[in-house]
This record gives C-alpha cells, sequence and structure tokens, in this order.
C-alpha cells in the first residue's frame, strides 16, 4: 500500500460527517423543532428554493398517447414544471379505480425507465398490479432515466452512463440529478391530485428511486405512507463502502447524519414501510438491519410503533410486489 493513499483522508471525512450531525434520538423532546431545522437544511441541500425561484413555471400537463393493456389504461403524459425540462408522467388505472389514494413509483436505474413499472405485458409488475387492484399510479420519468437522458447519435447508453454524464454539468452550475429528481416527484404529487377521486397519497421507491423517495418522503407533506425497498441502509456500508452510481453523491449529505437520520424524519406522522432483500449486495443487509432498528426507535420514541413496519425477504436487490401491494391495502 502506497503511503499516498488517500482513503485514511476520506474515513476521516465521514467520521466528522457523522461526529458534528444531529442525531435523532437525541432530539425527541424536542422533534418538532428540530424536524422543522433539519427539513429547511435538506431543501438547502436539495437546492429546491433555487430550482423554484429560478425555472419553475405555472404547470402544463399535455396528454401524449394512451393505450390498454388488458383491464389497465396507460396514458403518458408530459408535465412542463420547469423551464426547458418537460418530463413524461406514466399514469396507469382501470376504468374504475376503487381507492381514493394515488401511488407513486419512483423507478431505479431500470434501462426501462419508467415502463419498468408495468413491462414486460403479462409479467406481475408492481404498477401493473397495483392498478388492477384498484389503485390510480402515477410513475414519472425522473431526469437521467428512460428517456430523460443526453441523447447521442451513436445510440441510447444505460442509466448509470446516463447519471454520469449528466450530473457533473449540473453540480459545475450548483444544481445536482437527487434535487431535481425530488422537484420533479412532487410537482408528479401536485399532478395526481388534481385528478378525480384521488385524496391521498403514497410514495414507493426502489434502489434509486428509495434515494429520492427517502428524502420526498420526509419533505412531502401530503404523502401519509411511504414504502422504500432496497435503499435504507447505511453510507458507511453502501455508497461509502463501494463505489454506486454518481446519483447517489449529493454535496453535503452527510452532513444530515446517515441515511437514517433522513428516514427517520418521516416519524411520526407518516406509516413507513422499509423492505430489503437478504441477499442484497448493493445495500448489504447488516446495514439495513441497523438502519432499520434505528428508526423503528425513533417511531417507538415518538409513540408512533404502529406506523412503522419492515421487511426483510428472501431475495437480493428487486421488488417484491405481493409485500407491497398488501400494505397498501391494509393486509399487512
Amino acid at each position: 500500500m502506497s503511503e499516498f493513499e488517500v482513503s485514511a483522508f476520506l474515513q476521516q471525512l465521514y467520521d466528522d460527517c457523522m461526529d458534528n450531525a444531529s442525531a435523532p434520538l437525541d432530539h425527541l423532546g424536542e422533534w418538532t423543532s428540530y424536524k422543522r431545522a433539519q427539513l429547511q437544511r435538506m431543501r438547502e441541500y436539495l437546492c429546491l428554493p433555487q430550482l423554484s425561484e429560478r425555472y419553475e413555471t405555472t404547470p402544463v400537463y399535455t396528454p401524449c398517447n394512451t393505450h390498454t393493456e388488458g383491464d389497465v389504461e396507460v396514458t403518458i403524459y408530459k408535465i412542463e414544471a420547469l423551464r426547458a425540462l418537460p418530463f413524461a408522467v406514466h399514469v396507469l388505472q382501470t376504468a374504475q379505480p376503487t381507492h381514493d389514494r394515488a401511488v407513486i413509483i419512483l423507478q431505479g436505474h431500470d434501462p426501462r425507465g419508467a415502463r419498468g413499472a408495468y413491462e414486460p405485458a403479462g409479467e406481475k409488475t408492481l404498477g401493473m398490479e397495483l392498478a388492477k387492484r384498484g389503485f390510480t399510479v402515477f410513475v414519472p420519468e425522473l431526469i437521467g432515466l428512460g428517456e430523460a437522458k443526453m441523447h447521442h447519435e451513436d445510440g441510447d447508453i444505460g442509466p448509470c452512463e446516463s447519471c454520469g454524464e449528466i450530473e457533473p454539468r449540473l453540480l459545475n452550475c450548483g444544481f445536482h440529478l437527487l434535487g431535481i429528481r425530488v422537484f420533479e416527484a412532487m410537482k408528479t404529487i401536485d399532478f395526481a391530485l388534481r385528478q378525480r377521486g384521488i385524496r391521498r397519497i403514497a410514495a414507493y421507491g426502489m434502489s434509486g428511486g428509495g434515494h429520492v423517495c427517502n428524502y420526498l418522503g420526509a419533505l412531502d407533506e401530503r404523502i401519509d405512507q411511504v414504502i422504500i425497498s432496497g435503499y435504507v441502509n447505511l453510507y458507511r456500508t453502501s455508497t461509502h463502502d463501494r463505489t454506486h452510481c454518481i446519483c447517489n453523491y449529493v454535496p453535503g449529505q452527510l452532513h444530515l447524519g446517515e441515511s437514517y437520520a433522513v428516514t427517520s424524519l418521516m416519524a411520526p406522522e407518516k406509516k413507513l414501510f422499509l423492505m430489503s432483500g437478504l441477499q442484497d449486495t448493493t445495500f448489504p443487509v447488516e446495514g439495513s438491519k441497523e438502519a432499520f432498528s434505528y428508526v423503528e426507535k425513533v417511531y417507538r420514541g415518538l409513540q408512533a410503533t404502529e406506523r412503522f413496519s419492515s421487511l426483510l425477504f428472501e431475495g437480493g436487490h428487486e421488488i417484491k410486489v405481493d409485500p407491497v401491494c398488501d400494505y397498501l391495502e391494509g393486509k399487512s
């Protein structure tokens, strides 16, 4: 090993961030003021005030195309809420939805983008199954994913390569992918609440979508249920232990504390369901266990234990459809 190797310095930076961060369990007695301050810091790290002040526009919603898959109608809308950055939202519903709750699905690095929530046809996918069970489902195509990439004459590139192209350019301008993705998810909720019969909102995020959902669930008061799979862990055992997509690295993020410090801010109001695969090598199970346990202690300390649940399932870095659907239907 070279005497000029940099790992010790990186470890020092991580340790300093953790030592200086406010731990949620130390602030249960002053939770309201602590949470308010942390959420404000979070908005600043995500650059949400700057996005809104400089680039937000009066929203325009335009249906682009509609097709049916069995009993489910899929409509793709063009949402214009940031200048020069329209994004697509895929809406799935049956002719007669039976729930007044909409579900926002935040995809990770699925090469199919938003379509991965309901394709391929004939296979059980989360978006299609939720729609069949009577939910209205909204799947935004977040920046850097699916069709929301920088396109080249030499063909398409994978989602992580896409993030790697876009993120440095955003950082040079003082923004980043996570902040814009959270903004797009919030604008998707604006759109969802305009639809007839929608009264309540649940958010589901997987992997990179779980990163978005972790912040969105804490920040957006209109969400009352949050399900995060394949993400909530420790930075120490995941993104600082191995190389992940660049979109996982956000300037200043660790000053808020470990990943679970963000997740904990959903307490006590939000119903929260955390999931991870026992064989997940992207977000290893030992880190998930520690994070889940910490968040549960926060909910318990705020007398809201009944609003927290978790599941470690047999499997890897993957979506488990039935536990999510059953949870949203109140069956688990």
